[in-house]
């Protein structure tokens, strides 16, 4: 501690386990230090430390008042090895600071400040650590001076309080508190839910009747969508049937036309091989005739070219009617359905007027009924005569506009329906424009086509003769090369043979490598390995001088195999381990690496009896150098023995007779056997090198081989286009047809377009004449709902002062009336809608008529025309027949020549005549495939339609046998009528409702609830109010045994005992002790004496430490008021208790002192300063704690 009290310095004391004592004369400021361990453990009132203020604690400067301090501070340590503080430390020091800060307005003002192991910290923490640890500075624990007797003197209520802290009967208390609060809050919410649980009831019952009618509402309304999904759903399967239907008739125009175009194909075959034939002839006729024959001839063709002509406009004429007659087709067919739709439309029309009728007649009998009341309604008074006489004249407005609101609406519908109309004539008319487009464009491309033709017929002539002669070249080439190529072929075979033979003869060679060698061999030579070079022995020739040096110096390394790389070589590798064939030395050439020879080598090869490295002596290719390096390495060869033993150490030597010396110094010779494998004279890369040219140039023969005949067949077919040039005639015929066509398709172009500006145009003008009715239309159902909104008020106003059942009465009427006069005004619409569709179908149906009359003109035109050009080719025929005849007279040489040329040209008219027939019915098929394919996009298009129409109904119909559409329609006129004899519907009816009910099952889910939480609450403060007590009564006979004991050993067999003033209600009694000191009767504490209450207190501090033992006491002069034989057993008593717990007591008794484990005196000097001496001689102490200084040592500053 440091500036405590009278402590003005710095000072530490140790406090050891066990009883420690501390004496000193009064005013010496012993008991300051109780004072300071309690300023740590925190009683806020600073009276208990014996200070009117908490600054008056700080060290004031002595009796001279010399450089008082501005602050003191005590640390406690505490032994935390079993962490009952929430603190990870052996040690914890917990450290109270108070700081003097004066201030203008309040010059004693401080401030506190709290460390835990010198970390800032507060008063919170320190509460909570001590908390933890059962210690505080108003406990049980602590008896300040001069307190020795308040646990006597305390109240009884207090007295029982410190047995409820001892049993933590405040958990309890805490616990029935929380549980109490709890209950509470159910009530609260019980009441809470149960006012809201009588509203709900009131509002579901409100909305029962609403809910219900919004559910039969909701049940039309999806029949509705049902019913409308399954009109849908019809109209797609009679859609999807049409398209099957088409499919069909698409599938077997095609087939036909398929057939009819294989036909043409052979016809015009046919067609080719007699024009052919007829050409020859008549150029044997000319040549044969002479020139009046030619002229005869000239004039044949001539006829014949107009004949052809002639045939070619009958053809398209044919084509023209045939184009119209499928026009016409179209035309009836749409005639004959707007012929049904007008039957339909009028059997409506007299239905919806037969229902105008009826609904009429109920409105009239109503109305006047109406009227009749209002009148007795308006003659109650003048008031409501005059309302009666507005409402009057708004009804007639409103009427009015209603009338003229009808009216605008069926202007606006036949601006509609023209609108639609005249859209669907322009889209006709568009489609008609890119049709005669397309033809116009059609014709121009067939026009240059032709006229390419003929421009390009001589060039593509010279082209195929210019390649035919070119192709003809390299065909003579390619033949000169083949010839070359089997001599080469020849002679390469030869050459192989030859050097196979060599091989095959050294075969002997292959005997002496080891199996697996072998084996790699054979697959090399069959191909199932790849990259495979040979053996060392296999590819290098030495001289016969050096053959036994160069094969002693290589050794076994001669059948190592050299590949093209490593992965050739693990391919190897595996194929001896699958086979188990055994082991063999590979050596790849991307990964061998040719050496330096070592200076040794350098130094012996240059000897003049050395000839050379061995490496040098062998002739290989220069690729296999890293692998030849690898054999021989350094190695250089000798004349002989004694030449190798002198130049023998640091290099590997042969000599000419075989005799090996390493580098290590090891000599190798003796006799060789002829059994050893030797070098191959034969160079095996050269056979393999002629083998692979043999390949090369019999690849390549074949490949000359099959140009040849690709040549061969590109000059046939040139001959054979050239050959159909020749025969093909000239296209001019063509071009004039197709040039009439072009002004024709011209012509219609114009006048279409004319049709269509003035169409669109029309249309606009419509568009703004329907856009003004609809504005109007708007502005008349503004003032209709102005007037609707008076009427209501002034219908309120006159109904106030009426009878209450004649008010009712003429609302009632006056609802049906409205809906009645809606319905009619509804059927009217429905009436003049379904006119003015009437009108428009008969306009349409007159324009059809008069187009299908238009058209049967045009065919008859068309025939009239075809007739006359018939005639004009029997013409051509007959002179043609005539000027044949001329011909055939004209010399009999060439008759027998003209009658092939007549049977050839009769054949070819009829073949004409056929393909003229197949093209009609060709294109007839043509035809009528593109209008049923025109078709299908349009019943696509509806298909997507009437699917989107059905996803938006989210309907699922299993049933798919479903009525006819006018069936479904009624029963949509049935399901509306419901619907609206319903309306007006609260369809949130249906989801509020649900929510009511949803929230009313809710909450009596939260009553449920909390009645079981409320009753588990009532049991719960029950057993813990039954926990409480039995923990209370544990306590207290515990500490009352205790209490009995130690109070006999202290008062040499006294008798005590607690006693509870109302065991029944344990926790609103108090706690009263009783004592009889030996040879005394029973007697109340306030008849006991100073010391006997003493003895009293102490034993009751004594039975609460042995049944719950503090980690410490402090007590400062608890022995005071006894005397010496009560104060030695207190001694005694406290020693024998300091085993378990330590002691700390302030006393002036010697006795206590003799008995301490550690005996501090505390004096104090001249200056008003306390100073602390150690190890204290009890026998040195005087009576009034007088200490003689030499009798300890003085404790300096910490």
């Amino acid at each position: 501690m440091e500036n405590f009290k009278s402590f003005g310095k710095k000072l530490s004391v140790p406090f050891f386990p066990g009883f420690t004592a501390i004496t000193g004369p009064n005013g010496s400021g012993k008991s300051n230090i109780a004072d300071a361990i309690l300023f740590v453990l925190g009683p806020k009132s600073s009276k208990v430390m014996r200070a009117g203020r908490l600054t008056d604690l700080i060290f004031n400067g002595g009796k001279k008042n010399k450089n008082p301090a501005k602050f003191c501070k005590v640390s406690v340590v505490f032994d935390n090895k079993n962490r009952k503080m929430p603190v990870d430390s052996d040690e914890v020091e917990l450290t109270r600071m108070i700081k003097r800060a004066p201030l203008k307005n309040d010059p004693s003002n401080y401030y506190s400040y709290y460390y835990v192991n010198d970390r800032a910290s507060s008063y919170t923490d320190f509460e909570n650590i001590l908390f933890n640890a059962r210690m505080s500075g108003d406990g049980y624990n602590i008896v300040k001076q001069g307190d020795v007797t308040s646990l006597i003197e305390m109240g009884s209520i207090d007295r029982r309080r410190l047995i409820d802290d001892i049993a933590g009967i405040s958990n309890f208390d805490s616990d029935i508190k929380k549980a109490e609060k709890e209950r509470d809050e159910v009530d609260n919410n019980l009441e809470r839910i149960n006012i809201i649980l009588t509203e709900i009831s009131s509002q579901i019952r409100q909305l029962k009747n609403d809910r219900d009618e919004a559910f039969r509402y909701k049940e039309l309304k999806d029949k509705l969508y049902e019913t409308k999904a399954k009109i849908a759903l019809k109209k797609k399967q009679d859609v999807e049937s049409q398209m099957a239907e088409i499919n069909h008739q698409i599938e077997s125009y095609e087939s036909e036309k398929n057939k009819l175009d294989e036909k043409s194909i052979e016809l015009k075959n046919k067609y080719a091989e007699a024009q052919k034939e007829l050409q020859e002839i008549e150029k044997n006729i000319g040549e044969v005739g002479g020139d009046e024959v030619k002229e005869i001839k000239s004039k044949i063709d001539s006829v014949r070219s107009e004949e052809i002509k002639v045939d070619e406009r009958i053809n398209f004429s044919n084509d023209e009617i045939l184009e119209i007659q499928n026009e016409m087709n179209g035309l009836n067919s749409n005639l004959d359905s707007i012929c049904k739709e007008l039957d339909e439309n009028i059997s409506k029309k007299e239905e919806i007027i037969k229902n105008i009728d009826e609904k009429q007649l109920t409105l009239t009998d109503q109305e006047n009924e109406l009227n009749s009341l209002k009148d007795d309604i308006a003659q109650s008074d003048d008031k409501s005569m005059d309302l009666t006489h507005e409402l009057a004249k708004m009804r007639e407005e409103f009427n009015d506009k209603n009338t003229e609101i009808h009216e605008l609406k069926l202007k606006r519908n036949r601006f509609t329906d023209k609108i639609e109309a005249l859209e669907l004539q322009i889209a006709e008319m568009q489609e008609t424009k890119s049709t005669y487009e397309f033809e116009l464009k059609d014709i121009d491309w067939q026009s240059e086509e032709f006229k390419k033709d003929n421009k390009e017929k001589s060039k593509k002539t010279s082209d195929l003769e210019k390649k035919h002669f070119e192709i003809k070249k390299k065909e003579s080439e390619l033949t000169e090369q083949l010839a070359d190529l089997e001599s080469a072929i020849i002679r390469l075979q030869r050459e192989k043979s030859k050097l196979q033979a060599e091989y095959d003869a050294l075969k002997s060679v292959q005997d002496k490598y080891n199996p697996a060698v072998n084996e790699i061999l054979k697959a090399r030579n069959n191909g199932s390995l790849k990259g495979i070079h040979g053996t060392v022995a296999e590819l290098a020739q030495v001289d016969k001088k050096f053959e036994t040096a160069v094969e002693i110096a290589a050794g076994m390394r001669m059948q190592s195999i050299i590949v093209n790389n490593d992965e050739d070589a693990a391919n190897a590798i595996k194929f001896l381990q699958k086979e188990k064939l055994g082991r063999a030395t590979f050596l790849p050439l991307n990964k061998m690496i040719v050496g330096k020879p070592r200076g040794k080598a350098l130094m012996t090869v240059k000897d003049p009896n050395s000839h050379g490295f061995a490496i040098d002596l062998v002739n290989f290719k220069e690729e296999y150098k890293g692998a030849f390096w690898y054999v021989f390495g350094d190695t250089v060869v000798v004349n002989n023995l004694d030449d190798a033993r002198r130049l023998m150490g640091g290099v590997r030597l042969v000599d000419i007779k075989g005799s090996l010396i390493e580098a290590s110094g090891a000599m190798i010779g003796g006799s060789t056997s002829k059994s050893h494998l030797s070098f191959s004279q034969i160079d095996r890369s050269k056979l393999d090198e002629i083998t692979k040219e043999l390949q090369n140039a019999i690849d390549c023969q074949d490949n000359i081989s099959n140009e040849l005949a690709e040549l061969k067949k590109d000059i046939i077919e040139i001959e054979n286009t050239l050959g159909e040039i020749r025969i093909k005639g000239d296209k001019d015929i063509q071009v004039k047809d197709l040039d009439v066509r072009k002004k024709e398709f011209t012509g219609k172009l114009e006048i279409l377009n004319k049709d269509l500006e003035s169409k669109i145009k029309e249309k606009e003008e419509l568009n703004e004449k329907k856009k003004e009715v609809i504005s109007k239309v708007n502005e008349y159902k503004e003032r209709i709902q102005e007037l609707d909104e008076i009427k209501e008020e002034k219908g309120k106003l006159l109904l106030k002062g009426t009878k209450k059942e004649l008010a009712q009465k003429a609302r009632s009427l006056e609802v049906e009336v409205t809906k009645l006069q809606e319905t009619v005004l509804g059927l009217s619409s429905e009436k003049d809608a379904i006119d003015k569709k009437i009108e428009i179908l008969n306009e349409r149906k007159n324009e059809l008529s008069s187009n299908i009359e238009n058209r049967n003109k045009e065919i008859e035109k068309l025939k009239t025309s075809i007739n006359e050009l018939k005639n004009s080719r029997s013409s051509y025929r007959d002179e043609l027949k005539a000027l044949m005849t001329v011909e055939e007279q004209m010399t009999g040489k060439v008759k027998e020549l003209t009658l092939s040329r007549d049977g050839i040209y009769k054949k070819t008219v009829t073949i004409e005549n056929e393909l003229d027939k197949i093209n009609t019915r060709v294109e007839s098929y043509y035809d009528l495939i593109s209008r049923a394919k025109y078709r299908l996009p349009t019943l696509e298009d509806s298909i997507k339609e009437l699917e989107q129409e059905l996803k938006l109904y989210n309907v699922e119909i299993t049933d798919t046998n479903l009525p006819n559409v006018e069936s479904l329609k009624d029963s949509i006129k049935a399901i509306e009528e419901s619907m609206r004899d319903l309306e007006p519907v609260n369809m949130r009816a249906l989801e509020e409702y649900d929510h009511q009910i949803e929230r009313k099952k809710k909450l009596d889910e939260d009553v449920k609830h909390l009645k079981t939480q409320k009753k588990n609450l009532i049991v719960l403060v029950s057993e813990i109010t039954e926990k409480k007590k039995e923990r209370f009564l544990e306590v207290f006979d515990a500490v009352n045994r205790n209490f009995k004991n130690i109070y006999s050993q202290l008062s040499e067999n006294g008798e005590a005992e607690l006693k509870l003033e109302d065991p029944e209600n344990i926790f609103d009694s108090g706690l009263t002790i009783k004592a009889r000191p030996r040879g005394k009767k029973v007697l109340l504490l306030s008849a006991l004496s100073g010391g006997e209450k003493s003895i009293a207190s102490i034993a009751f501090i004594f039975a609460i430490q042995e049944y719950d033992p503090s980690p410490f006491y402090v007590l400062d002069e608890v022995d005071m008021f006894l005397d010496g034989v009560n104060a030695e057993t207190v001694s005694r008593m406290v020693k024998r208790n300091a085993q378990d717990s330590q002691f700390i007591m302030v006393t002036l008794r010697k006795i206590a002192l003799k008995e301490a484990n550690h005996v501090y005196g505390v004096t104090m000097r001249d200056t008003g300063v306390s100073e602390m001496i150690g190890n204290i001689d009890p026998s040195t102490v005087g009576a009034s704690g007088e200490i003689n200084r030499e009798g300890g040592k003085i404790i300096g500053a910490a």
